[in-house]
């Protein structure tokens, strides 16, 4: 960045902090350099890198509108997070529960969403889906679910904290006619290619037919409720017209950010205010052509419901096993 951009940005970044913050000593702490260094980049006697802009940006955990202002341009910045290679290693999960719990909102959380899939979040009640899917997304070796030494403590609590995060907030969703399908097929390609047992299959359809009775009671209370965990508001509609990959809005108040899902690898998010506009437009168009299942008429939740339960049975039929198996 140019002289007068890079004071432009520490403008910006000592108005979002708060006025006790001792905003350079904590700029010198990150870039290991000297509070003289740090006033002279303020004063842009000095460059500052861009290389030490995204560390300040990612120790700071800053908003992307800091970095570039977005109020007036066409362009649309994304910043791409997508899960590594290794088990262990799922940062833009990490990414997502930073952004759920940042403390500086003043107002709660609440969540927009559409999706031809069965929302990730939903697989975080489910242990044995979870690592299930973990494993899918990063190549890994599929384990036994029941192998308590296979689990990975660290990454199952982020998950459940995302999980109590997702189901505290309202949230307002849109569902495709197959979200199930994805996770069938990788269920159904798992067990053909011998990857993972008979038992193994069964207990995943069988905790995924769990999840799905669990959102048949959401729909009718509103709530999500789960275990004794603060429980948020849900709305969720079925839209038969292609919802598309997962388009998620978080929101705290005017305050959004868009996660835009690249089908399992990744989220590209962003937080440019008419592109949140207009995908809050696009989503709440969807609901309103598709058909409410939370708190309306049970006949029509119920056909969803069997709809989605169907596809599980039609899956043990395409494995030739049944529940019992």
């Amino acid at each position: 960045m140019d002289n007068k951009e890079q004071v432009a940005f520490f403008e910006r970044l000592k108005d979002a902090v708060p006025s006790s913050f001792n905003l350079a000593q904590e700029l010198a702490d990150i870039l290991e350099t000297s509070v003289d260094s740090i006033y002279r980049r303020m004063r842009g006697q000095s460059a500052l890198t861009y290389s030490e802009l995204l560390l300040i940006q990612r120790k700071l955990n800053l908003k992307q509108s800091l970095l570039f202002p977005i109020d007036s341009i066409e362009e649309v910045t994304f910043v791409y997070a997508r899960p590594a290679y290794g088990y262990d290693s799922f940062l833009f999960l990490q990414e997502i529960s930073n952004q759920m719990e940042l403390v500086h909102r003043r107002s709660n959380l609440s969540i927009l969403l559409s999706s031809d899939d069965l929302p990730f979040f939903l697989h975080f009640l489910s242990p044995a889906l979870l690592q299930f899917k973990l494993m899918v997304f990063s190549g890994d070796e599929i384990h036994d679910p029941e192998n308590p030494e296979e689990q990975n403590p660290e990454l199952i609590n982020m998950c459940t904290q995302i999980l109590k995060r997702w189901l505290a907030a309202n949230s307002k969703e849109v569902w495709g006619s197959v979200p199930l399908d994805s996770t069938l097929k990788q269920i159904l390609y798992s067990h053909e290619n011998h990857l993972i047992t008979d038992a193994y299959a069964v207990t995943l359809l069988e905790e995924l037919r769990s999840i799905v009775e669990i959102v048949r009671s959401w729909c009718a209370s509103g709530k999500k409720q789960f275990q004794d965990w603060e429980a948020g508001d849900l709305q969720l509609f079925h839209s038969e017209l292609n919802t598309g990959e997962m388009n998620m809005l978080l929101g705290f108040g005017s305050e959004l950010t868009t996660y835009k899902s690249n089908y399992g690898y990744g989220y590209l998010k962003t937080e440019h205010p008419q592109y949140c506009y207009e995908t809050q437009e696009w989503i709440n168009d969807l609901a309103s052509k598709g058909m409410l299942i939370s708190l309306s008429a049970e006949k029509y939740r119920n056909q969803y419901i069997n709809l989605l339960l169907k596809s599980i049975d039609d899956c043990y039929k395409k494995l030739n096993l049944t529940a019992n198996s």
